[in-house]
């Protein structure tokens, strides 16, 4: 019996691996997945931010009144929204093993030494400025004014 024990305990340790790999596989897709839809919402909310500035400055122009202070808080808000929006598709980029190259914004892999599309040299700069921890806290946060607004509208 001591070779079918060894056979059994080898087939058991392979399968918690492969079980292991699996997992982790199905969590970073699922983390991809959730970064994907975030990326999506943040898109949506800056299209209704800019329509919202569109009608403002038309009321400014038409009816000469002066909304300047919302013009300036609207476009604030949309240049925080575009912010985490790049918080965002940095990790989303970071999880295909990409990085943005910082002259013409192309997704390039991540060990590439010059970018492949207008061949300006990458900095490593760049990885350690977009951390995981900062794209999680956008998420959250993202997620958190979703539900805040879902339940505003009801």
């Amino acid at each position: 019996m001591g070779k079918f024990d060894e056979i059994f305990d080898d087939v058991v340790v392979n399968a918690k691996a492969a079980a292991s790999a699996v997992s982790k596989k199905a969590s970073d897709v699922y983390d991809a997945s959730k970064h994907k839809i975030t990326a999506a919402e943040i898109r949506g909310e800056i299209n209704k931010k800019l329509r919202d500035l569109g009608a403002l400055t038309y009321k400014e122009q038409v009816h000469g009144i002066d909304l300047s202070a919302q013009v300036k808080q609207t476009v604030a808000e949309i240049t925080e929204l575009k912010d985490n929006l790049n918080i965002i598709n940095e990790h989303i980029a970071a999880s295909k093993n990409q990085k943005k190259c910082p002259q013409c914004d192309a997704n390039v892999p991540k060990n590439s030494v010059f970018c492949n599309i207008c061949g300006a040299r990458l900095d490593e700069v760049n990885d350690d400025y977009f951390s995981s921890e900062k794209a999680s806290e956008t998420v959250e946060r993202a997620e958190t004014e979703e539900s805040t607004n879902t339940s505003e509208e009801v």
